[in-house]
């Protein structure tokens, strides 16, 4: 009986570290596989520079060259967004003064 016995628990605890060992590298390397490295000069960038990429464009609005409805409509988001932030205009509003902006106005 000890002769069968000591054999099956060398097998189950070399079975046991195996399989951990196994585990680990399995797992360390479908993590490896998820994750993603930016590169330095990637499209991607953060919502807070885009944030201020948008408000920097909005301040070079040529505000007098625009219809006065428009000057004043202008005047008062770029106000809100001087108080409030960006993240305080509704989309609308975005769009409103992205179309306000020298390259859509084709200046």
């Amino acid at each position: 009986m000890m002769n069968f016995l000591l054999p099956a628990l060398a097998v189950v605890v070399l079975g046991g570290v195996a399989s951990r060992l196994w585990y680990q590298r399995w797992r360390r390397q479908r993590i490896e596989a998820n994750r993603r490295v930016e590169a330095p000069n990637s499209h991607y960038s953060s919502m807070g520079v885009r944030h201020q990429e948008d408000r920097e464009r909005w301040q070079d609005i040529a505000v007098g060259k625009l219809h006065p409805l428009n000057r004043d409509e202008v005047l008062r988001l770029l106000e809100v967004v001087d108080v409030d932030g960006v993240t305080s205009l509704s989309r609308r509003d975005r769009l409103f003064l992205d179309n306000m902006t020298l390259p859509r106005m084709g200046v």
